[in-house]
């Protein structure tokens, strides 16, 4: 029995862990990117630990029969983690307030279930008496740290980079009703595991075959507000690195693509439309005579880097993307599929703050990086002071670093306090070691010899008048005294330590106003 009951410590450390990395996930997605989305789950994982626990506790004070006991509860479980694919849509659907606080309960009450049978695992495999009885908790204990090692690692590195995570929640329900009949199997109870095989399979049908529109149902519930009706969700890829996916108007306008449930842009490059707002990259070419080589971190639909491509002056392009998914992306759309076949264009599917440090030796005349919003996790680690400083050490002389702000006033403070010379156009925020406001002498033939697919990027028309081109010719950065006009307020320097535009100033403090201002109060008062 002490075999038994470590081998289940393991298997019940394992799934509970590895649903734990798929609840951050579903959690992350829902709230688009919320760094406390971690927290809250791992709060609530806990307190399902906790009660978990007591009650286990109470069941091995209570029965004598544990193995039918574990067969019992392990159905429950097994039969409540195969509901969470069906709940979630449903849960997402209604009052956001509501649907989330019974995610919240549902995260709890899968984690209490399992937890359940730690304790019972501990007696099952414990002596009762004698001199070896802190041994044989101790290795029930330390089993049970193994599968709770395993499964993160298992389910986020492995099961995730060729499942979904609605097939890892199905696979993760499966492990546990099979888990309930091995108990049922070893305590001898044949009608008990009939009955549990007879719950749980069915249930497990059912969510297979309805696993596929968990994704699309939790993504038009989630964008209610920005889709117009009639919208569809057509591609969803799924790795260990997120979940992407792309949404089709129904007007027929350029697809637009969502990484982590969070808008990334249109699939589109025509400059006479211009509904992506390129012209913020193309500036940098009136302003860099020869960008001969350029960096671009973050591909994501490739439009940025493919109409950055279109200049014959660039002679080499690495672009840096964490996700590989994307480039799945990229392949079914035409409009931007030429990235992938332009012997100038280098893909490297790595974090770019890691690949700046492996390549210190790599310099550049350009580095754009249109990241996404300044408020979603790990958001700092492309924005900080640290960050900026390490890729002015990747700039040539002459180079301009382009990056998106996404509106936050701390990203043009951190780089104001990095690069002597900082200017903004829209969103986007330039920055460079020498001055590079003034387009030099032969701009407008930069914007002549665009191309793409052997026409001209840019009608003649762009180049009169009110025209785009004549506009980042003429005028193409804000006036400095007007830098920080409809930025967001109280700029302040970010740093890899205090994370400022993920916490202090992210998504939450919209949600939690008054929180805020009570905090502020707080504060106030204690500087007095």
């Amino acid at each position: 029995m002490a075999n038994f009951a470590c081998l289940l410590s393991l298997i019940i450390g394992f799934l509970s862990l590895s649903q734990e990395i798929l609840w951050v996930r579903v959690v992350t997605f829902i709230s688009k990117g919320l760094p406390q989305s971690f927290a809250l789950v791992l709060f609530c994982f806990l307190v399902g630990i906790a009660a978990g626990a007591a009650i286990g506790k109470r069941f091995c004070e209570r029965h004598t029969d544990l193995l039918r006991t574990s067969a019992m509860v392990l159905a429950v479980a097994a039969m409540v983690d195969l509901s969470v694919v069906l709940l979630l849509p449903v849960l997402v659907q209604i009052l956001r307030p509501v649907g989330f606080v019974g995610i919240m309960l549902l995260v709890t009450l899968t984690a209490l279930l399992k937890s359940i049978m730690f304790p019972i695992a501990h007696h099952l495999g414990a002596q009762p008496s004698g001199a070896r009885i802190g041994r044989s908790v101790s290795r029930v204990y330390f089993f049970n740290i193994i599968g709770s090692t395993l499964g993160p690692i298992v389910t986020g590195y492995i099961l995730l980079d060729y499942l979904t995570f609605e097939r890892c929640l199905w696979l993760i329900g499966l492990g546990t009703g099979a888990l309930s009949l091995l108990c049922a199997a070893r305590g001898r109870t044949l009608t008990l595991g009939l009955a549990s095989a007879a719950g749980v399979l069915p249930l497990a049908i059912l969510v297979w075959s309805m696993a596929p529109s968990v994704v699309p149902t939790i993504a038009i519930a989630t964008q209610k507000e920005d889709f117009p009706p009639g919208s569809r969700i057509e591609h969803v890829v799924q790795n260990r690195h997120g979940i992407i996916y792309t949404a089709t108007a129904p007007d027929g306008e350029p697809d637009w693509v969502f990484g982590g449930n969070v808008y990334d842009g249109r699939v589109a490059v025509d400059m006479q439309e211009n509904i992506n707002g390129l012209e913020r990259p193309l500036v940098l070419l009136a302003v860099h005579p020869q960008p001969h080589r350029v960096l671009v971190i973050g591909l994501s639909t490739g439009a940025w880097a493919r109409i950055l491509s279109a200049s014959p002056r660039i002679k080499e392009l690495v672009a840096v993307e964490i996700n590989p998914g994307y480039l799945q992306v990229i392949r079914g759309y035409p409009q931007v599929a030429g990235l992938l076949s332009d012997p100038r264009v280098e893909i490297v599917a790595d974090d770019g703050r890691r690949w700046l440090r492996r390549h210190r030796d790599d310099t550049f005349d350009l580095i754009v990086m249109n990241t996404s919003f300044f408020w979603r996790a790990y958001a700092t680690n492309l924005l900080s002071r640290e960050f900026m400083q390490l890729v002015a050490a990747h700039l040539k002389p002459g180079g301009i670093l382009a990056i998106n702000s996404t509106y936050s006033s701390d990203v043009l403070e951190t780089a104001r306090q990095v690069f002597p010379f900082v200017e903004r156009r829209a969103n986007f925020i330039y920055a460079s070691k020498v001055d590079f406001a003034r387009p030099p002498a032969g701009a407008e033939q930069a914007f002549r010899e665009l191309r793409l697919n052997d026409k001209p990027v840019f009608e003649e028309s762009a180049f009169h008048g009110d025209g785009l081109v004549r506009s980042m010719i003429d005028s193409p950065f804000m006036p400095r005294d007007q830098q920080y006009a409809g930025l967001t307020p109280a700029p302040g320097v970010i740093t890899d330590q205090n994370l400022l535009v993920e916490y202090a100033h992210g998504n939450l403090r919209k949600l939690l106003p008054r929180f805020y201002e009570a905090v502020a109060q707080v504060r106030t008062f204690i500087h007095r």
